[in-house]
């Protein structure tokens, strides 16, 4: 068998069992809980926002609502991934 550096239009050419694939990269468990639970409660704080009672605008309101609410699907992703 010919090694690849003998063939110079070899060097060049890409194999084609070779599959570029992106590293995978798995948290511990803690720094799962952790950040987790940093958007979770990100999420709760901007929901407790959202209440009548609380100072600011309807349109500030339901912005801090919708972030609320992705925060807590971060959260989510965050912890399945």
């Amino acid at each position: 068998m010919s090694t690849p550096e003998s063939h110079p239009t070899n060097s060049t050419a890409p194999d084609p069992a070779f599959v570029a694939r992106a590293p995978s990269y798995n948290d511990c468990l803690t720094c799962r809980i952790i950040g987790s639970g940093a958007f979770a409660a990100t999420g709760i704080y901007a929901l407790r926002m959202t209440r009548s009672s609380a100072p600011g605008s309807i349109i500030g309101k339901r912005i801090m609502g919708g972030l609320g609410v992705c925060f807590l699907v971060g959260s989510v992703l965050r912890w399945r991934m």
